[in-house]
């Protein structure tokens, strides 16, 4: 068996909606998993949001302006790109 990294709390008793006290350096509604180890023993890990997620947001743009020297570059790439196309059977 390994040995704890961390201390093992005290014995608690569960209330009648079986609740367990947990440590004060766990702060109230954090998400935690619960794995059953065997009949008689359970596994409560704190979950902690993962640190290398980063968020981006970007601008919805609904419309681009009008630009008359894009779409002619834009027409011209779209032309190189159907002159490559197999013919349909």
């Amino acid at each position: 068996m390994q040995t704890w990294e961390y201390p093992i709390m005290q014995s608690a008793t569960l209330d009648e909606r079986r609740r367990v006290v947990m440590p004060k350096e766990c702060p109230p509604h954090s998400a935690v998993t619960i794995q059953q180890v065997d009949d008689h023993s359970w596994l409560v890990r704190r979950q902690l949001p993962d640190p290398n997620v980063r968020v981006v947001a970007i601008t919805v743009i609904h419309k681009l302006a009008d630009d008359p020297a894009w779409e002619k570059t834009e027409a011209q790439m779209a032309r190189a790109v159907a002159g490559r196309l197999p013919e349909p059977e």
